[in-house]
């Protein structure tokens, strides 16, 4: 008969062994009851310190917060920006070249080992920290080096009796495309020791070697392949069932290889196939247009703007070179969008003429094409409300191949030749419109002598801001006018009389390369100098805006005169002697040379008196 559980004679071995697995449960229970009071404890890595066991590049920074973490960091670069990096070579006991982090514009990534440092750990983690068991981490202290500084480094390395590789390459004919083989070389491999001092070790020990072609005759084989199958027949670029073919031999003319090793890169070139292409959808195609003003008289009208179509040329040559045996590619096209809406142009409320100001000049001196010239180029210029405007900016650099010619202008005190020379007096006259048109005036400076064509002061190159800019240029004069809004401003100026007079002079230099006597005049005298000043008020209705002062101090016009040297003496000769001896005199004689009233010479020996 079987015995029941509960009637079961207690086993004292039992008891022992499950009160000591309740001893042992109870000391488990104990751990964990200790480390969540030790988690709670201690939540490194939670409470934005750094957590424990974490060093940084060696440092150990385990419970600092970011911003001693960022403190140690950048000690640590400070330090290692200064230490070098040795490079080698075998083939040259002597070669040493040494270069510091600082030469190869080194930039430490502080953010990046900030941030990895202060990651927190896991759960796991935390729990392993708290019993001393986390596994410790380094974080790297990384740096950024400039790519051209690395170069240099390369090149310095890199001897002169080093031999670089030639790749295989192609070349492409009017009937076929050969491949044409590369060369190996001896030397550092320049590719491989960019990556080396990229890592910036403290020593970088180079053996020269033999070095591959970077392209292999199989490679160039293989992308000779590729290229055949591009041009090998003509492709069709089709819209809507219509298209335009592309020949073979504008196919080879568009092809482009460069080197990509260890391979070749076969491509087109996107102008070539357009130059080809484009007639056949010149309906389709249509320039985005900006919004702008048609200017009649002194009213303006609203040119809308208008949105871009036109062919995608990278989309079709990449649509060929993805499917190099296709006999067609479906025509593509790219929007294009205007930089200025009509729904900007609107905004700005250009509606209305707001100033003008004319300046005259006399017909067809060079000075005049310039001046044609860079009205041309401001004419229709939009200033945006609050913009700025820079007369040196907008008309760009004056150059014979922008179309400006060599004509007078004031470059220290002197009328000089240079290209461009008269613009300044587009400036004048624009800083005149703008003047009156109640604009600020951030800057300008009048030109260093008056000229009667201009305001007395009221005359400048300068920068502004303002609204629409027309500037129109004839055979007599150039005409500036500002359109904007209305904005009720009235202006008032006075100029006053000219003060502290300083006289014009002649001012003359002795050229040696002229004759005596002979007189150049580089400058004719003009006005003399004077301080000149002006007011402007700006109102806007009855209120006061603005109230200026400017002066400006002239200087005189003076005359410049290149003059030959002085008339050279003429030498004087002795007189005849008695005996017939020419050029003796008798022992005692006071003989003395003669000279004929115009001052010269009769006798050899002695210099006549200067005229």
């Amino acid at each position: 008969m079987a015995e029941s559980p509960r009637t079961r004679a207690p086993n004292p071995r039992a008891r022992v062994v499950r009160r000591r697995r309740r001893l042992a449960l109870a000391g488990l229970v104990a751990v964990l009851a200790a480390v969540g009071v030790g988690i709670g404890l201690a939540t490194t890595g939670h409470d934005g310190t750094a957590p424990a066991a974490v060093r940084l590049d060696g440092r150990d920074v385990s419970g600092l917060d970011p911003k001693e973490v960022a403190r140690a960091a950048r000690d640590r670069a400070s330090e290692l920006m200064r230490r070098p990096l040795v490079i080698t070579r075998s083939d040259d006991p002597a070669f040493r070249i040494e270069a510091t982090r600082t030469s190869l514009g080194a930039r430490p990534q502080i953010q990046r080992a900030v941030d990895e440092a202060l990651e927190p750990r896991g759960f796991g983690g935390r729990l392993a920290a708290v019993v001393g068991l986390a596994p410790a981490r380094d974080i790297p202290l990384r740096f950024t080096l400039d790519p051209r500084k690395v170069s240099d480094l390369v090149a310095r390395v890199q001897r002169p009796l080093d031999r670089a590789p030639r790749p295989a390459s192609l070349k492409v004919g009017a009937d076929d495309i050969t491949v044409v083989p590369g060369a190996g070389g001896f030397g550092v491999d320049a590719e491989d020791l960019r990556a080396r001092i990229l890592r910036l070790p403290e020593r970088i020990d180079l053996t020269p070697a033999p070095l591959p072609p970077p392209v292999s005759e199989a490679a160039a084989a293989e992308a000779r392949a590729r290229a055949l199958a591009l041009v090998s027949h003509p492709v069709s670029v089709t819209l809507q069932g219509r298209g335009v073919e592309i020949e073979p031999s504008v196919l080879r003319a568009a092809l482009r290889i460069t080197p990509a090793p260890p391979d070749l890169r076969i491509g087109l070139d996107p102008d070539t196939l357009y130059a080809d292409i484009a007639s056949a959808f010149g309906t389709r195609e249509q320039p985005a247009r900006d919004a702008g003003f048609r200017i009649s008289g002194s009213s303006v009208a609203l040119i809308p703007s208008r949105i871009g179509r036109s062919l995608d040329m990278p989309a079709i040559v990449a649509a060929i070179l993805a499917s190099p045996t296709a006999t067609s590619v479906r025509a593509r096209f790219t929007v294009t969008r205007p930089e200025r809406t009509t729904r900007q142009a609107r905004a700005l409320r250009i509606t209305e003429l707001v100033s003008e100001y004319t300046t005259p000049y006399n017909c067809c001196e060079p000075r005049v094409t310039n001046i044609q010239r860079a009205a041309e180029i401001l004419d229709g210029t939009i200033i945006p409300a609050g913009g700025r405007f820079s007369l040196n900016e907008a008309l760009g650099e004056r150059t014979l191949a922008r179309g400006f010619v060599t004509a007078p202008q004031i470059a220290g005190g002197r009328l000089e030749d240079a290209v461009g020379g008269g613009v300044s007096q587009v400036s004048t006259t624009m800083y005149n419109a703008a003047f009156f048109a109640g604009l600020q005036l951030v800057a300008h400076t009048p030109h260093q002598f008056w000229i009667s064509r201009y305001p007395k002061g009221r005359e400048a190159t300068l920068s502004y801001g303002g609204p629409e800019v027309s500037v129109s240029a004839g055979s007599n004069g150039v005409t500036v006018r500002f359109f904007s809004s209305k904005l009720g401003r009235r202006v008032e100026t006075e100029t006053g009389e000219p003060t502290d007079p300083v006289v014009s002079k002649v001012r003359e230099t002795v050229d040696p390369t002229l004759k005596p006597g002979e007189r150049v005049v580089e400058q004719e005298q003009g006005g003399d100098g004077f301080t000149i000043s002006y007011t402007r008020k700006v109102y806007e209705g009855d209120r006061l805006r603005r109230d200026e002062t400017y002066t400006w101090k002239y200087d005189p016009e003076d005359a410049f005169i290149k003059v030959g040297p002085p008339k050279k003496p003429e030498r004087a000769t002795t007189a005849p002697d008695p005996s017939g001896t020419p050029g003796s005199t008798a022992p005692g004689d006071p003989a003395a040379p003669a000279t004929t009233p115009t001052g010269t010479s009769t006798g050899a020996g002695t210099a006549a008196p200067p005229p």
